[in-house]
């Protein structure tokens, strides 16, 4: 499994209102197929910005970062459900991946 960051806004930042989260849960459990699949997503929405963390379970962490960026290719093209929303950010979140964030805290 791999926790991959994801960041939309919208053109110009003129707010479209938020989308509902259930919306693009199932947007992507719909869009993610083949090699990658949906494990869990943490989406916070705004007016203009989405903000997400989303677990996908894949073979490799390319076939993770390609599904996931496809399936919010097909929500946010015309017609889609985020339709005027642009996708800024879809990569793997370096420290998790790295097991930075198991690292202990400094006094």
């Amino acid at each position: 499994m791999y926790a991959i960051r994801v960041r939309l806004e919208t053109p110009g930042g003129r707010p479209l209102g938020p989308p509902a989260t259930p919306v693009v849960r199932d947007g992507l459990e719909q869009g993610l197929h083949g090699r990658a699949r949906l494990s869990h997503a943490r989406i916070r929405a705004t007016a203009q910005e989405l903000d997400a963390m989303v677990f996908v379970a894949a073979g490799t962490l390319l076939d993770a970062e390609d599904g996931l960026r496809d399936a919010w290719h097909q929500m946010t093209r015309t017609g889609g459900v985020l339709s005027g929303w642009q996708l800024l950010h879809c990569e793997a979140d370096a420290r998790i991946a790295l097991g930075l964030h198991e690292l202990p805290s400094h006094p």
